[in-house]
């Protein structure tokens, strides 16, 4: 497998766990770095997202990451 096809497939696990999706993993892929936090993987993905031009899934991502700063400020 090439190594963007690679990417894409992580890129799109990301996604599906920060949307809370279930993924269905055929390959090996790496997910996300553990150590970073919920917010850091989701700039990562709305910045790769935004450059393969999938609007649609920029579109949830920042909703989440609204999602994400509103707890955060109520913490």
């Amino acid at each position: 497998m090439k190594e963007l096809e690679l990417l894409d497939k992580a890129m799109n696990v990301g996604y599906n766990m920060l949307l809370g999706k279930d993924n269905e993993i055929e390959d090996m892929v790496f997910i996300p770095d553990p150590e970073i936090t919920e917010l850091e993987m989701a700039n990562d993905l709305l910045e790769y997202f935004e450059s393969t031009e999938e609007y649609e899934k920029c579109i949830d991502i920042k909703s989440a990451i609204n999602n994400i700063n509103t707890v955060n400020s109520l913490i």
